[in-house]
């Protein structure tokens, strides 16, 4: 999705429900990490709640996906990479609920 396509919707859907949200950014290319990092920038200047964690995207997740397996459960390139991706995910949130 377009950075300022999810700021709008965030703005005019997210915000009013009043519900606790966060962004993911995902399918974040391997080769274009500051892009990434700096879409979470601009969303935190704009108080918009961000993950720090992102998952990148690898052709890993195709190929789990078509041989029907978890992530975690794939063995192929990048596969470990895909799901420590998946693994900073749910360490972040799992720090925030505790406080």
């Amino acid at each position: 999705m377009d950075l300022a396509v999810l700021i709008e919707t965030v703005k005019a859907a997210v915000v009013p429900a009043g519900v606790p949200h966060r962004v993911l950014l995902t399918k974040v290319d391997t080769r274009s990490i500051n892009e990434a990092i700096e879409a979470q920038n601009t969303l935190q200047r704009l108080g918009i709640p961000v993950c720090k964690a992102f998952i990148r995207i690898y052709k890993a997740h195709e190929r789990a996906a078509l041989d029907g397996v978890a992530i975690d459960q794939w063995r192929g390139k990048n596969a470990r990479e895909a799901e420590s991706d998946y693994h900073r995910v749910a360490e972040e949130l799992q720090r925030d609920w505790r406080k």
